[in-house]
């Protein structure tokens, strides 16, 4: 069943993961879940695939966690269910390849858990975002109380964790939350643009490059220096950066004959 509430199609370069339970506001049921992160081990096993969009059906990113299903949960079930979210959002964290989120409408709770999971963010004018679980007296448990502080400012973080106020996009893009906010029917044709724009960069840049960040931020900055150096030497020596090298001197040798002539 959960083939068909989490889809996967490739859109040339880019692979589109789109939540499709537009009827529930794209709420996320365990086993949807563990389908997305079938999706994205298939995006990284597709040598084709240079990025990756994650957006919901319909007018909604994702209202987020089922919660007819947590009505039902035990201890132990409840446990499962954080797990699959935490090993599946962690999942998409590590990717080599980038996730961007195309938001649109709610993105709460566990909406913006897999929001802030991605690596870049952008939003439609209808978005809002919230981490709105302790409005039920609950706690976030898909990465909310970790990721939102290291993401915006941390009083900011504090105040809407505490009060499980929802906030615009607007505000997402103003705390840096989102890179861009775009009008409703600009949304996928732009988010899509921007991942065909990263997606026709060398892919062995592309990939150390996010390693290098995603590596160099959990350690010390003279760390991250010499992992990036490191990096830098290892794609230097790729046939992708060579040929750029050799495109950037056979257009610099052109431009100079052209003044010449």
């Amino acid at each position: 069943m959960s083939d068909d509430l989490v889809l996967l199609r490739r859109e040339g370069p880019v692979a589109l993961v789109t939540i499709n339970r537009p009827e529930k506001r794209n709420a996320i049921t365990t086993d949807m879940m563990w389908r997305l992160g079938d999706h994205i081990r298939a995006a990284a096993r597709d040598e084709e695939v240079g990025a990756v969009v994650i957006t919901g059906a319909g007018e909604h990113f994702s209202a987020g966690g089922d919660m007819n299903e947590m009505l039902g949960f035990t201890p132990l079930s409840s446990d499962h269910a954080m797990a699959a979210w935490q090993d599946n959002l962690e999942l998409i964290e590590r990717s080599l390849k980038p996730v961007i989120a195309a938001v649109r409408g709610a993105a709460f709770g566990g909406g913006t858990e897999l929001a802030i999971a991605c690596h870049i963010r952008v939003a439609s004018e209808s978005a809002r975002f919230g981490q709105t679980e302790i409005a039920l007296d609950h706690l976030p448990g898909g990465g909310g109380t970790q990721r939102l502080p290291r993401l915006i400012p941390l009083g900011a973080a504090y105040e809407y964790l505490l009060t499980g106020e929802t906030f615009t996009a607007a505000e997402a893009h103003r705390l840096g939350l989102v890179n861009h906010v775009w009008p409703d029917d600009q949304l996928m044709p732009n988010a899509l643009g921007l991942a065909n724009r990263i997606a026709a960069r060398g892919r062995t840049a592309v990939r150390y490059t996010m390693e290098a960040v995603r590596t160099g931020m959990m350690a010390p900055l003279e760390v991250g220096m010499r992992i990036e150096r490191a990096f830098a030497s290892l794609t230097g020596d790729s046939g992708e950066a060579r040929d750029g090298m050799e495109q950037f001197f056979a257009k610099t040798r052109r431009a100079v004959d052209d003044d010449q002539t």
